[in-house]
């Protein structure tokens, strides 16, 4: 899994930094913002406001940065994006009111959305031919760890120093990953991407997306529903932040050496297997009352993680490298998983309370989370099986 060409090292090295401070960035607030948000005198409307004005903006202007990057260059939006990232961070501490902080929020989104579809689309661009797996597992798994790290550091310097400390962390490292990229980032790109430029999607990229919706949802369930049935069966709050950390640690180290595997296998067979395996794990944890075995199940659903999405992303790649609109493909993607994020918790909120809520209700949102991963994982394989590393220009 060695790089050897030195462009393609330093590509890689500023996009996994760049897209580990965006996640870290969002993770080291998230612990703190809401009792900021509560000490402001915001209820929990205000509160689910604040934190879906982030999802909000950024659902919807990824695709579009992702699109202008395609006709623009990648460098002037890794750039303003990151800039806007830097100076967010600062105003959160200037926040005053509930208000303040939704506005930062929608500008917060807006700043990410700037960013991560044009470094994945980097990322894809320059991607040798058959290593699309690979070098996107790279990147993906400086999302993960940025997503396992972040609430903890956030937490810490919380902690020792003060909520306004952590911003300015955010800020700093914002900084730093700035001057970089503008060392690094340029609007260089693949031969053969300039070859071909068509819009669309393409049936694959299409069926790619639908999978993402369906499976962001199920797993949905695990950020919200994970910490209810902890407290129900006992475990402390330590405990319940171990079991997600452990699923976002495991993918992220793992990222890489999954897409290994779908560049030598193919894209169908990991996400179909890794399908297969979370929907039972899923079904499991109602199932289980024990921390040891709920922190087994947790890490190898982070396992099955890291093997479906270098895949999945292998593949939207390999698409958007051959039609000439990988920026926009990479748009869509990522916006695919913020929709299913998004909708995932109100879907499971639902069947949680048709099943009665408590343990009743616990059990009855992860089998439903359990159906729709097995589900994703079938209609993908139906909708792929026949095309498997190849793609036509339609």
């Amino acid at each position: 899994m060695k790089i050897k060409d030195k462009n393609d090292r330093n590509l890689l090295f500023t996009a996994s930094l760049t897209l580990f401070t965006l996640t870290i960035g969002v993770g080291i607030i998230s612990p703190i913002l809401p009792v900021i948000a509560s000490d402001m005198g915001a209820g929990g409307v205000l509160i689910g406001l604040i934190f879906s004005a982030f999802s909000i903006s950024r659902l919807i202007f990824l695709p579009i940065f992702g699109k202008l990057s395609d006709r623009f260059g990648r460098r002037l939006f890794v750039l303003t994006g990151l800039f806007l990232y830097s100076l967010l961070a600062i105003l959160y501490a200037f926040a005053r009111t509930p208000e303040d902080l939704i506005a930062v929020r929608v500008f917060h989104g807006v700043s990410s959305a700037m960013v991560m579809p044009v470094i994945l689309a980097m990322v894809a661009e320059f991607s040798p031919p058959g290593k699309e797996g690979m070098y996107m597992g790279i990147a993906n798994r400086s999302i993960f760890l940025g997503m396992a790290f972040g609430p903890f550091i956030g937490g810490v310097i919380s902690d020792i120093y003060s909520e306004s400390h952590a911003f300015f962390s955010m800020a700093f490292l914002s900084l730093v990953t700035l001057v970089i990229a503008s060392l690094t980032v340029d609007d260089k790109r693949a031969p053969e991407v300039k070859k071909r430029q068509k819009d669309g999607l393409g049936r694959r990229v299409l069926i790619a997306l639908i999978y993402r919706i369906l499976n962001s949802v199920g797993r949905g369930s695990i950020m919200t529903f994970l910490p209810v049935y902890g407290y129900l069966i006992g475990l402390s709050y330590a405990q319940i932040g171990f079991l997600v950390f452990i699923n976002l640690l495991i993918s992220g180290i793992i990222q890489p050496f999954g897409g290994v595997i779908s560049d030598k296998r193919g894209f169908v067979t990991p996400v179909l297997l890794s399908s297969i395996l979370s929907s039972f794990l899923l079904y499991l944890i109602p199932l289980t009352p024990e921390f040891l075995m709920l922190t087994l199940i947790s890490a190898f659903l982070g396992l099955t993680s890291a093997f479906s999405l270098p895949a999945l992303s292998g593949l939207v790649a390999y698409e958007g490298k051959l039609r000439g609109n990988v920026g926009s493909i990479m748009g869509y993607f990522s916006a695919s998983k913020s929709l299913g994020r998004a909708a995932g918790p109100v879907i499971a909120g639902i069947v949680y309370d048709a099943g009665g809520q408590g343990m009743n209700g616990i059990y009855f949102a992860f089998t439903a989370a359990s159906a729709l991963t097995f589900l994703a994982g079938i209609l993908f394989w139906i909708g792929i099986r026949d095309s498997d590393h190849v793609v036509e220009i339609e």
